[in-house]
């Protein structure tokens, strides 16, 4: 037995003395705290090397008290690690700062982390006390000392000597602290560069939400309507994330401010994913699909209200959960889409994807797998700003798709389902309209039957599928000799009409018409064996015959019946009806109150 404890603290030590060769081999090595040269030709940088911090867990003690009782147990970290931060406790940091001789500029300190808790900036007054300044989510942003988007502290460094300085941080988990020193003029441009940035984004995505709003009134879309939605909600959502609704929507109130930095990023999937299934009607193609993504969608409202009920770290990961999960979600509704041949789906998905990895980075930093990088925000904002425009041009390929199904829905009753040409009813009354023209305000015109001779041979020959795909080539070849005003019509299984206005010659009609059959006599691309078509062509031109609105159909399809299959003239007219000279007045009519003439009379 003791052999074998013996052997076991061997072991024990040998494990130890592995990881910390471990540790010493791989663990970013910290030296003694750094003193930071303040020099104004750097303009701004960051802390890169190392700092001394101390966790205090009452975190209720002021500086006096900690420098009193702590001054020596302020440990060096790395100024690019996370702070082990917690609720309800404080870490305190000190940053040693001097002048470089030529340093004049005045210097400031900016944490650009908005959802940060609290932040305190002690500095000595030269009078053995300290200034403070404070900043911080969980105080309302018109207590700051400096009100912005994020902690931002005036330094007051003296010309010389090494200046200590402390900082109070509170938050509710480990975070990366980005200490960032700048010079008064380098930080005004700053923060009018990402407020112009800013600017430009929410005022983009307002103008596009105005426009789709005034399309919703006027129309009364839908899609316009959710579209308007979305983009109100993406417009908090992302005002929520960069701090700028702490500063300008609710600036005294720091419980909400608080509150919307956890919990609000949760609906912009959930805001996403329904707006997703409404313009993809994935509920048509996906019914499980759609299920599942409307009832993930939902679930959204009560992670969101969870973060006001349980413990904010356990909420955050919940909530980064959701976010990645949602995320896959939308990316496999968008793939799924396009998977399905519509357009829509290939913009989703190149909309979405740029979001999709950004979001996913951001949840996975929140559960603490990916190292944590402050500037993911900001590529946050940059896939929403792009997202915009993308959404909606997806959504007017949506609108337009749907309003050409809608037409065509619409012109079933009055167009031929396979050529889409008109009826046999409604071509009658184009006819009727045309004579009625020529009788009335002489307009020429002309009325045109054409036949597919060979339309039976081929459906002996190919079969149906053959012979109707013949019948749809018939009709494109029918709409290179119309224009967009000549009505054409299917006015029997191989045979259809056409009312051709402002044609007045027969050499004019003859041309248009050798077109035609000269077309259907080049071989149609794509069917194997070539195929054909011969054309039979009769026409009435309303300046030569008088026409009767019932009959001039008939008479048209009798002069096609009596053309041979293999004529050589396929192209025929309507003939003028004959007339005979009218006889002159005799005498024995009774009606004339001259004699007749006599060849020596006068008249």
């Amino acid at each position: 037995m003791t052999l074998l404890a013996c052997s076991h603290t061997l072991i024990r030590r040998a494990l130890a003395l592995v990881v910390l060769c471990w540790v010493a081999l791989f663990s970013p090595h910290v030296d003694a705290q750094t003193t930071y040269i303040l020099d104004d030709n750097a303009g701004s940088f960051r802390l890169q090397d190392s700092l001394a911090f101390l966790v205090e867990t009452d975190g209720k003690n002021n500086v006096d008290e900690i420098l009193k009782r702590n001054r020596n147990r302020f440990s060096p970290a790395s100024a690019t690690s996370s702070l082990p931060m917690r609720e309800g406790n404080s870490v305190w940091v000190r940053l040693s700062l001097t002048r470089a001789a030529s340093s004049t500029a005045k210097w400031t300190m900016v944490i650009p982390l908005p959802y940060l808790d609290y932040a305190a900036l002690y500095q000595p007054d030269g009078q053995g006390g300290w200034t403070r300044q404070v900043a911080g989510d969980t105080l309302a942003v018109d207590s700051w000392t400096r009100p912005a988007l994020y902690p931002e502290f005036r330094l007051d460094v003296p010309a010389e000597g090494v200046y200590e300085i402390y900082l109070e941080l509170r938050n509710f988990k480990p975070s990366l602290m980005p200490l960032i020193l700048a010079t008064e003029s380098k930080r005004n441009s700053q923060r009018e560069l990402e407020h112009l940035l800013l600017g430009g984004l929410f005022g983009a995505m307002l103008m596009l939400m105005g426009v789709c709003a005034l399309h919703y009134v006027q129309s009364g879309s839908t899609d316009d309507g959710w579209y308007t939605l979305y983009a109100a909600s993406m417009v908090i959502i992302v005002s929520c994330m960069t701090g700028l609704s702490g500063l300008w929507l609710w600036p005294h109130s720091p419980v909400w401010s608080d509150f919307t930095h956890l919990s609000m990023p949760v609906l912009g999937p959930s805001a996403t994913l329904i707006f997703v299934r409404h313009i993809t009607s994935l509920d048509a193609g996906f019914p499980r699909l759609s299920q599942t993504v409307y009832g993930f969608a939902g679930f959204g409202i009560p992670i969101f209200l969870l973060g006001a009920a349980i413990d904010r770290g356990l909420a955050d990961n919940i909530n980064a959960a959701y976010l990645a999960i949602g995320t896959l979600l939308l990316l496999l509704a968008t793939a799924q889409t396009w998977r399905r041949g519509h357009a829509i789906g290939r913009w989703l998905t190149i909309t979405f994807i740029p979001t999709g990895l950004v979001t996913i980075y951001i949840a996975l930093q929140k559960l603490h797998v990916l190292p944590a990088w402050w500037q993911s925000r900001y590529l946050m904002v940059a896939a929403v700003a792009l997202s915009v425009p993308l959404l909606q041009q997806a959504l007017h390929l949506r609108a337009r798709e749907r309003r050409e199904v809608q037409e065509r829905a619409d012109a079933l009753p009055t167009q031929d389902a396979l050529t889409g040409l008109l009826t046999r009813p409604l071509f009658d009354t184009q006819v009727d309209l045309a004579i009625k023209r020529s009788r009335q305000h002489r307009e020429p015109s002309a009325i045109v039957m054409v036949e597919v001779v060979n339309y039976n041979y081929l459906r002996e020959s190919y079969g149906d599928a053959i012979a109707e795909q013949c019948l749809l080539r018939a009709a494109v070849k029918l709409h290179r000799v119309l224009r967009d005003v000549d009505p054409a019509g299917r006015v029997d299984t191989a045979r259809f009409g056409l009312v051709l206005d402002g044609v007045a010659s027969r050499q004019e009609l003859t041309e248009r018409m050798v077109r035609l059959v000269a077309s259907g006599l080049i071989p149609l691309p794509g069917l194997r064996p070539e195929v054909t078509l011969q054309f039979h062509i009769s026409c009435a031109l309303l300046t030569e015959v008088v026409a009767d609105k019932r009959t001039v159909l008939q008479e048209l399809q009798d002069v096609l019946h009596g053309m041979s299959p293999r004529t050589r003239r396929p192209i025929r007219f309507l003939e003028p009806a004959p007339t005979m000279p009218a006889a002159l007045p005799s005498k024995d009519d009774g009606n004339s109150d001259r004699p007749p003439l006599t060849p020596h009379s006068k008249p």
